[in-house]
């Protein structure tokens, strides 16, 4: 039960700064130039939170048998990859913008934590 209360708190901890990082780049996409320093900082701060809440997620389905995950992980690569390509069409039509090396740093970090985890959940169900 202890694990399952450590969850929900890196559950809602991964959720405020996934909302947040995300305002930051959308943020930072409108208004080019403004941001940066901030990005790197907290880039690295989500990073680390959706490490931490995945490998917990992980863990905690490794070594309860009746876990299963209400999570979805999908769902925040649906999100973050529509921010993506929609970056990416605006400023291939408008010079004006262009996507941080920050943010395709996250968007990447995403995609690997996400694979890694169904990896994992593959293994175990295996």
């Amino acid at each position: 039960m202890k694990e399952i209360k450590n969850l929900a708190f890196w559950h809602w901890l991964t959720n405020f700064w996934s909302l947040l990082t995300l305002l930051f780049f959308v943020l930072a996409f409108i208004n080019p130039g403004q941001f940066n320093g901030l990005l790197v900082n907290v880039s690295i701060i989500y990073g680390a939170i959706l490490a931490i809440y995945v490998s917990n997620k992980e863990i905690t389905r490794w070594h309860n048998k009746q876990f299963t995950s209400k999570y979805y992980g999908e769902v925040f690569v649906f999100l973050w990859t529509i921010v993506m390509i929609t970056f990416i069409i605006i400023a291939s039509v408008n010079g004006k913008y262009s996507i941080s090396p920050e943010f395709t740093a996250i968007y990447i970090t995403i995609l690997g934590i996400f694979a890694i985890g169904q990896k994992s959940k593959a293994l175990k169900n295996s």
